[in-house]
Order: structure tokens, then sequence, then C-alpha cells
């Protein structure tokens, strides 16, 4: 049995046995894996603090052939990204990124951007409280590494660019629509929210945070990307509704 060695984040972790857990995690390289951790839950066991939920660490784990869990062999601590005082917002943002990559990730399918996406996510969120930039930041991102983000720059209708002045998705066709072809159908994006989707695609989490987003553009990109999430995930991401009912307070 091969042993494998990759960079990993905790995305969650449940009860397997009375003294054993699986965890799930994104790996760098070989994507999302559930690994069974032997004896975590035992007080003195070494493996329990490595294993906190958003915990980024160096992993060596192994599988059996025919077995669709893994089984950790060793885990070595970078950084525990919940592990120093965090502020509330810091726990509810980032319980919320590791639920969409949970969702969001097949299984044992490598995607190395995705990873480095949730990395440069919480090391932003951890610099500073996340906010709406951030979140919408982060929830395009996943879906366009993901493959399902459409082409919202230019009018499936007529072929004009709506990339500056706005549009209306069409989200079970994954098309953008201007005005004229709308016809007054699908989710109305306006042109802030339009120009913030195209500086997200070209800056980092850092830059785009800290230009906060305005209401007209901040309300149509939840929308929008709340809508594609269900669309796509076909399911409400419970860890948001606690997010908003907890600090956005709308």
């Amino acid at each position: 049995m091969p042993v494998h060695e990759s960079e990993a984040i905790v995305l969650r972790r449940y009860d397997l046995a009375d003294s054993a857990r699986i965890v799930v995690f994104i790996t760098r390289e070989f994507g999302k894996i559930r690994a069974v951790a032997q004896g975590a839950k035992k007080p003195k066991s070494r493996l329990a603090g490595y294993l906190e939920p958003l915990s980024h660490v160096r992993l060596e784990f192994f599988a059996r052939e025919g077995r669709d869990l893994c089984h950790i062999r060793q885990v070595e601590l970078i950084h525990a990204y919940l592990g120093k005082n965090p502020s509330l917002k810091q726990v509810y943002a980032f319980s919320y990124f590791a639920e969409i990559v949970n969702e969001i990730v097949q299984d044992n399918q490598p995607n190395i951007p995705l990873f480095r996406l949730i990395l440069a996510a919480l090391d932003t969120g951890s610099r500073i409280d996340p906010n709406s930039s951030l979140l919408r930041y982060f929830e395009i991102w996943c879906l366009k590494l993901s493959g399902l983000l459409p082409d919202y720059a230019y009018c499936s209708g007529c072929g004009k660019c709506v990339k500056d002045e706005g549009f209306f998705a069409l989200l079970d066709a994954g098309h953008a629509r201007c005005q004229t072809c709308a016809q007054g159908r699908g989710l109305r994006v306006g042109a802030p929210a339009a120009a913030a989707l195209q500086l997200m695609i070209r800056v980092s989490p850092e830059a785009f945070a800290a230009q906060p987003l305005g209401e007209e553009a901040a309300r149509d990109l939840e929308h929008l990307t709340e809508r594609l999430l269900e669309l796509n995930l076909e399911k409400k991401l419970k860890s948001y509704r606690i997010f908003k009912a907890a600090l956005i307070g709308r």
C-alpha cells in the first residue's frame, strides 16, 4: 500500500467508533478525501489537536484496495485558522467556506487552484474580519474553478457586451441576456454588481475584500451566488443562513 503525502485542510470530522473519527480533507494533490483517524478521540492522542476543522496540515495517508476510506498515518500542523481566539465572523465565515468546498468538490478529483483559493481566502479572513466582498469572491471563484459559473460577459441572444451595464441571468440555462432580449425574465444583476464580477476575476481575494461592495452590488451578487450554488448543489447551505442570522441581521 503506497503512502501518499499532501498539504490538506480539514473540512469536517465526525465520530466513527469509540475512539476513532472520520475526517474529511481537501488535499492539494488528491482532491477531497475521507480518512479514518484511529484513536483520535482519546485524550492523549497526538492526532487530536491537528484535526480540528479549518486546520492546514501536512498529511500522510494510505488507502487499502477496494476501500472508500483512507487511513491517516501521520499529521503535521502547519496552521490552525480557528486556533487563536477567532472572531465570530471568522468562525462563521470559515465554516461556510468549508461547507461550500465539501459540497462542491468531488471525492478524489484534484483541483489545485481551488485548494489555493481556500488557503488564500482563509489567510485573508485571518487578517481582516470577513466581509461580504470576501464571501462573494470565494463563492464566485469556487463556482468558476468547478466549471459551474456561466459566462456573463455577453448576451446570449444578440451577442451584446453586458459586463459593464448589467444583465439578466437565466439561471437554469446558464445564459446572460441584455435588457432587450431578456424581456423581463431572469435574475437582474445591475451594473455595479456586473463590474464587481469583472474585477474579482482579475484581483486577489485580499485586494477585492479591501473594497467594500455598495448596497446594490452586494444584494445582487448575494442573490446570484445563492441561486447558483443552490441550483448546482441542489440544496441550501446551512452555514450561510446561520452566518446571516447571527451577524448580518438580514
